[in-house]
């Protein structure tokens, strides 16, 4: 198994199991430990794409994917990319509130967005395992 696939199985799990106890966390009324785990997933997530994106431009270990699964590959990455970014608002919107009117929307619709992108996001790190069981 090649380290990409590794990390990014360990990832998947890791980000599973946080973005559970975060959804709980919210659901009891616990809102610095659920703020303080998605700081975390989030930025884990940006190191996670950032790298990848390093090694494949740059060299390493790249991973090579068997030309069938490319669809899927380029799918699951590229949904992957609205949860994040929609996380890094939310995020963003929380450390800002009050700011400005960018902090106001996102700190407004909370709920809203997080129960549309826990959807989204845990969709893509069950993908993150599926591609080990595809690419192994």
């Amino acid at each position: 198994m090649s380290m990409f696939l590794i990390i990014s199985t360990a990832w998947a799990v890791i980000a599973l199991v946080l973005l559970v106890v975060a959804w709980r966390l919210a659901r009891f009324g616990r809102t610095v430990p659920h703020r303080n785990i998605m700081i975390l997933l989030t930025a884990g997530a940006w190191i996670f794409v950032l790298n990848y994106l390093f090694v494949q431009r740059y060299g390493g270990e790249a991973a090579s994917f068997p030309r069938q699964y490319i669809p899927w590959v380029a799918l699951h990455g590229s949904l992957g990319l609205v949860p994040l970014i929609g996380a890094t608002c939310l995020v963003a919107g929380r450390l800002m509130a009050g700011r400005n009117r960018f902090s106001g929307h996102f700190n407004r619709h909370h709920k809203a967005y997080g129960r549309t992108f826990i959807v989204v996001w845990v969709f893509t790190h069950l993908g993150g395992l599926f591609n080990t069981i595809f690419l192994h």
